[in-house]
Order: structure tokens, then C-alpha cells, then sequence
């Protein structure tokens, strides 16, 4: 005879259908009782995931008075009788909270005595199974209310093999059956369902084989749940999932029939909430600190001293990971010693690369580690150059990420491929917006932590010189846009391999690529160490770069920039002995060979004190051309508000104001009778392809001021001693 198969669940007899609130006590079908059911359930169930469970003790919850905001919002939410998506997706960067309000809201719903199942996924505690999560809040539902345990008894009965079937068909039998077909919970007030971190879900398998196996079964949780919801809209079950906002979680939330299935609300990482929660936060624990160590901690005066707060607060800035990290170092009661502690806090945020016995911020470290961790080995060396990228080059302008990838050569399809495990540290735009949004770090600790080759275990480091690849990538640009003999660089040579489809946009954007690599360019060639790449410096026309500037309209100090770096290079010989730059009296310049089929360039500065810090407040930027000054004040906007200018002769569409001397010559034949022993510096490895570089420094009163003792002087003079600094690039045949 042939095995006999119960038929499923729905399909079969069903021995509670339509029941309702109903109790089952000292009962027996077949071989099942509600015990053995509960029982059978629970060898299908995540240990630990429960918001009450001991292995989460103590679970991090919100410090009273933070977050208060979206925590009522979502309480608004589940209290709405007339709400319209039953679907909530709480998101946010690492290591903001996430975790804290989801256990906050299950512990007021425990206390309301309203039926709910929670489940924090952790993939370093081994709760991340996703065949084991329907299950999981199945188990919590079952022990709760006594229909729905009723049902699971059937269940068992008729399909001893559900629980071991794939996760679609777990979910109708555990939630899309009961709930719709059973009517389970209809007319009680609804059962609320918190998935709490679903992006550290993932498949018991070796790492190589997961990853998209992990993304996966996000999207299918995600499709199971937005489906359900749109489909059923008055069964009385409201989800919550929170997660970090990984990309393919943020494109599957996105796709129309999930967008119509749920809200979303956002956990800011630098919002003004955000920061003064994260300073009440700071407070509290530190009042609790000092009640924890009274004999070490005076109460006759503050602590921490406001300043030191201050300095915790600003680093903090709204990331609670950190203020948490931060202050249970201080409190460590192995150590025993808050003062010696905060003093090592203070230490490391003054100086984030400084080697420091007992990092403060080891569980930080971490979790930077653990997210670095999870990117693709295939696309790892690509991520590599990108973040080395956006941690060398600081220039506001320049944070693009077209402009990086250009400037790195990368593809527009790889590099969302080597950044989509970042999307929990950096701020990635749409592809939409990367024309008009940068790439942003999220929080500055994520930037220490890669410049630290200690903290990251050297990540940027270890693929050998990233500073010298970028700048080897700059070359590249240069020797596109600089044709030797022509007076201007000619940007439209720039090749992009990420390019806008608009013209004026592609213009714009060959123009940004251009002042990063001249960024690039001048900011690492003091660096490079000797026998590196000479014969790409020695090939640079740099009187043909002076007017590269002028076209894109460059800050003065950006540009002046560019050449101070061979002024005083990392390794002052190394130039000079492969005939690359040359010192020079400035009265030994000789005027004549200043050519006129080049542009010239000359900034002005009144420099001041600020701290530590000379702050450089420029007057004027100057461009000459065949003798006739052509000068503007520098504008951010001045590229975008010129579209039409033609490249190869930009003053043909440039127009200034008159200067304050008639000729940039007159004012260099002044300074040489003035200053004729002021050193000035020949760049360029040939005479054509040359220009003379000279700073001088002087005080009001005419007194030359040697370039080492500016500071001295500054801080030594009267107050209203005002010093001037200028700045001539001349393109110059030797």
C-alpha cells in the first residue's frame, strides 16, 4: 500500500476553522498537544532574539528624554485606527540607535499586554537564519495567544514537515493561513512584529557563497511581508523592520509595489535632535560615572570640565555608538580610573592617529571592521581606491562622485558595485543626483579610523602607495588637458568614462575633473619618493598649466597651492637633481624671458593670526596675458555661470576690473629692487615647458619677512601689524 499523506493544511479537515479566541487545555489530536506543538516550534526558533531574552541582557534601549520624536511618531502610528500602510521601515547609518528605539518600543508594548513578537537579528551572536525567522515569531505568537497556539497544534497535525519547508511556504502556513483564512486576531487590537537589523540576515554558509544569498533572502522577507500587507490591509498585523540602508534594501523599498506597501522614517546620524540627545545622553553618564566613583571624582568641582565635555559632544555629533563607546571606556571598572581614562578619550580625539595603550574607541574599531568585512573580494581594490580618494582629497568642490571616478577611471557600474556594502558610513547619491550631491562620510570617526593603519589594520595601506596612485591618476588627466605650445590647457581632451548625456553638464564636469587632478597634482608631488615616476613630472608643460586656472576659475589658494608644494617638497634634493626645479635670486630674473604667449598669474593675501593657525584672507587673483592684466575676485559659481566659454581662449569671454598697477611686470621689477635676494624657484624640466615661481612676505611698513619667521612676527608684533603676502607664477624661458 502506498504511504498515506495528510493533505495541507487549508486543503484538508480543519478542525478549528473560524475559531476565535479559543482555549485549548489538556488536549490531544493524534500525537500532538499544545506542549509537544510549542515544543516542536521551538527546536525552528532563534535563541536570543526576543527584546526580553538574556542573551541580549542588558539590550540597549533609549536613554530617557532621547529620541523622543520618532519614537512618538511611530507610537502615532501604531495608534492610528485609520492608518494607511500596516509596514514601517525604521533606517539608518551604524551606530545611530536603531536597535535602542525597537527595543524601546517592544518594551512598551510587553507593558500594554498587546500580543507582539520581535527579532533582533545578529550575525556575530549567530541569529541571522532566514529559513528561522517566520518560525522565530511564530514560536512568540504561539506562547502568547491561544488561537493562534491552537492552529500551530493543527498544524503539526496535518503537516508535521511545515516548519522545515522554504521560507515562502513557512510564512502562508504560519501567517497568510491564520490570519486570512482562520481570521486569527480579527477584532483585537492589532499584533505588532519588529524585525530588528534584517541586513545581518543571512544564510549559514561560508562567506564566499552568502553574500547574494544574503541579499536574497532580505528582498524575499521584505517581498513576503509588503505583499501581505497590500493584499490583506485590514488583518490586524503591523511590521516593523529596521536596517541599515544597504543598497539593494534601499532599491527593493523602492520598487513600486513595496514603495506603495510602507512609510519609511529615517535615523538621522547629525541631526539637531540627534546632538542634543546624544549630549543628554553624555550627561547622564558621566553623573553616573561620578556616583560610581566618588573617591576619585571631587564633587567640590565639575567633571568633566566643560570644555572636555564640549570636545566628546562635537566628536559624538549625534552618533550614539560613539558617546556610547566613548563613555564605557571612561567607566571601566577593570581599569577603576575615570580621570586616566577621559584623559586618554580626550587625547585620542585630538589626535585620532596617535598610538594610545587601550584604545578608547575599540568597539567602534569594530564595527568599522565588521562592515569592511562584508565588501566583495572582487570589488574590494576598486572600494579601496574610493575611499582613498575621498580620505586624501578634502576640497569641498571636489566630492563628486563623478568627478572620483573620473579622475580614477572608474565606471559608473563598478563603482556602485565597490561602494554598495558602504551605504551604513557614507551618504551615496542616486545616480540621479551625483552631478549636484557629493559623497559624504557620515561621521568623521569612520574617517580617523581609515586614516589610522593601526585602528583599520592598515586597509587603505595594504595594497601598497594609494597616495602615489592617485596622484599617478592626476598625471594622467594633466597630460590630456595640457597640449605642449598651446597657451591654456585645453579641457575638452579630458576623457570621461562616467559622462552626463547633457553637454553643458559634460563640460562642466571635464572642467571639475581638470581642478581636482591640478588638486591632486600639487598636493601629492612633495610626497613622492624618490625614483617614483620622474618621467611623468619631467613631461608636465607647466607654463601651460598656470592658465588651466583661469578657465576654471579655482580659489587663489587652491591654486597657489599646486606649486608652494616644490617649494618645499618632502625630499628637498630630489627635484633639483634631476634638473626639475632650480633656485634663483629673485634679481637674477630676467624680465625678457617672462613670455607673453602664456598667462601669467599673481595673488595677494593679508595674512593673520588665528590660534596656532596663519589664516590667509585673499585680496585679489590676477591673470596677465601678452602684457594686458585681466583680473576677477574668485567666485564658486563663476564656471557654471559661463557655459559657453570657449576652452582654448577663455579671455575672449572674460572680462575684469581694472588693476591697481598697470602691468603684473612693473610689480615684479619693484619687488626685485626691493627683495633682490628673496630665493625664487624654476619648475619645469626644459626651458619651453617652464615657469619661475616666487612668494614674498612684507609688513606694512615695507620690512621684508622671511617666509619662517611670518608666524614669530605675527604673534610678536603690536596688534595692527599686518602682513602682506604675494604670489607670482610666471611662464618663464630659462
Amino acid at each position: 500500500m502506498a504511504d498515506y499523506h495528510p493533505p495541507p493544511i487549508g486543503d484538508g479537515p480543519q478542525y478549528f476553522n473560524n475559531a476565535h479566541n479559543l482555549i485549548i487545555q489538556n488536549s490531544t489530536f493524534g500525537n500532538i498537544t499544545p506542549n509537544s506543538a510549542l515544543e516542536q516550534l521551538g527546536k525552528h526558533v532563534m535563541p536570543g532574539a526576543e527584546f526580553d531574552s538574556s542573551e541580549r541582557d542588558p539590550p540597549p534601549r533609549c536613554h530617557p528624554g532621547t529620541r523622543l520624536s520618532i519614537v512618538q511618531r511611530i507610537r502615532d502610528w501604531l495608534q492610528d485606527i485609520n492608518r494607511p500602510k500596516n509596514l514601517l521601515w525604521l533606517q539608518g547609518p551604524a551606530g545611530v540607535g536603531k536597535s535602542a528605539i525597537i527595543q524601546t518600543l517592544a518594551e512598551s508594548e510587553s507593558k500594554s499586554n498587546g500580543v507582539s513578537a520581535t527579532l533582533f537579528f545578529s550575525a556575530l551572536n549567530g541569529r541571522n537564519d532566514p529559513n528561522r525567522v517566520f518560525t522565530t515569531l511564530a514560536y512568540q505568537l504561539a506562547v502568547q495567544d491561544p488561537s493562534y497556539r491552537a492552529y500551530v497544534v493543527e498544524l503539526m497535525l496535518w503537516d508535521p514537515r511545515a516548519l522545515d519547508k522554504a521560507m515562502n511556504e513557512q510564512f502562508r502556513k504560519l501567517f497568510i493561513e491564520p490570519f486570512t483564512r482562520r481570521g486569527i486576531g480579527g477584532g483585537s487590537m492589532p499584533w505588532l512584529i519588529l524585525l530588528d537589523g534584517l541586513d545581518e540576515c543571512r544564510p549559514p554558509d561560508t562567506r564566499s557563497q552568502s553574500e547574494s544569498k544574503s541579499e536574497r533572502a532580505q528582498c524575499e522577507i521584505i517581498k513576503l511581508i509588503s505583499t501581505f500587507v497590500l493584499e490583506h490591509p485590514s488583518v490586524p498585523l503591523l511590521w516593523i523592520i529596521s536596517s541599515r540602508p544597504e543598497s539593494h534594501l534601499k532599491a527593493f523599498f523602492s520598487r513600486v509595489d513595496v514603495h506603495a506597501a510602507h512609510w519609511e522614517e529615517e535615523v538621522p546620524i547629525d541631526s539637531d535632535e540627534a546632538c542634543q540627545d546624544v549630549e543628554r545622553y553624555l550627561r547622564s553618564e558621566f553623573e553616573n560615572i561620578r556616583q560610581q566613583y566618588p573617591y576619585h571624582i571631587s564633587s567640590a568641582s565639575p567633571w568633566p570640565r566643560e570644555e572636555h565635555f564640549s570636545t566628546i559632544a562635537r566628536a559624538a555629533l549625534g552618533h550614539f555608538v560613539f558617546a556610547a563607546t566613548v563613555t564605557k571606556f571612561i567607566e571601566d571598572p577593570d581599569i577603576g580610573d575615570p580621570i586616566a581614562q577621559l584623559e586618554q578619550v580626550l587625547v585620542i580625539i585630538d589626535n585620532p592617529y596617535m598610538h594610545v595603550e587601550g584604545n578608547p574607541l575599540t568597539a567602534l574599531d569594530a564595527l568599522y571592521t565588521s562592515i569592511l568585512q562584508q565588501i566583495n573580494p572582487t570589488t574590494l581594490p576598486l572600494t579601496k581606491r574610493l575611499l582613498a580618494y575621498y580620505i586624501y582629497v578634502y576640497h569641498n568642490y571636489t566630492s563628486l562622485l563623478t568627478v572620483a571616478c573620473n579622475i580614477l577611471n572608474i565606471e559608473q557600474n563598478r563603482a556602485y558595485s565597490a561602494l554598495k556594502k558602504l551605504y551604513a558610513v557614507l551618504d551615496i547619491p542616486h545616480p540621479a543626483d551625483v552631478g549636484e550631491r557629493p559623497l559624504k562620510f557620515l561621521h568623521k570617526s569612520f574617517v580617523d579610523y581609515l586614516r589610522s593603519r593601526e585602528r583599520s589594520h592598515n586597509f587603505l595601506s595594504s595594497d601598497g602607495n594609494m597616495g602615489e596612485g592617485l596622484w599617478l591618476c592626476s598625471v594622467r588627466v594633466l597630460k590630456q588637458a595640457v597640449i605642449l605650445h598651446e597657451p591654456t590647457p585645453d579641457i575638452s581632451n579630458i576623457s570621461l568614462c562616467w559622462c552626463p548625456l547633457d553637454k553643458s553638464a559634460q563640460v562642466q564636469l571635464q572642467w571639475r575633473v581638470y581642478a581636482t587632478a591640478a588638486c591632486l597634482f600639487g598636493d601629492h608631488i612633495s610626497r613622492i619618493e624618490e625614483g617614483v615616476a620622474l618621467d611623468k613630472i619631467q613631461s608636465i608643460d607647466f607654463s601651460t598649466i598656470i592658465g588651466g586656472h583661469l578657465i576654471l576659475g579655482m580659489p587663489s589658494s587652491i591654486y597657489s597651492n599646486f606649486f608652494l608644494r616644490f617649494e618645499h617638497p618632502h625630499n628637498p634634493g630630489y627635484f633639483t637633481s634631476h634638473g626639475l626645479t632650480r633656485s634663483i635670486n629673485l634679481g637674477d630674473v630676467d624680465v625678457r624671458y617672462i613670455r607673453n604667449d602664456r598667462l601669467a598669474h599673481y595673488t595677494i593675501y593679508n595674512l593673520s593670526l588665528s590660534g596656532d593657525y596663519i589664516r590667509s584672507h585673499p585680496v585679489g587673483s590676477y591673470f596677465c596675458h601678452s602684457d594686458v592684466l585681466q583680473a576677477y575676485r574668485f567666485d564658486p559659481e563663476y564656471v557654471a555661470e559661463l557655459p559657453d566659454i570657449d576652452p582654448r581662449n577663455p579671455l575672449s569671454e572674460v572680462t575684469g576690473v581694472s588693476p591697481p598697477f598697470s602691468t603684473l611686470l612693473d610689480r615684479l621689477r619693484l619687488r626685485q629692487i626691493q627683495y633682490p635676494l628673496a630665493q625664487a624657484t624654476i619648475i619645469g624640466a626644459s626651458p619651453s615647458t617652464s615657469c619661475v615661481f616666487f612668494r614674498c612676505n612684507y609688513t606694512s611698513d615695507g620690512r621684508f619677512v622671511d617666509r619662517d619667521s611670518v608666524f614669530s612676527m605675527l604673534k610678536s608684533e603690536p596688534d595692527g601689524t599686518k602682513i602682506t603676502e604675494e604670489i607670482f607664477v610666471l611662464p618663464y624661458f630659462w
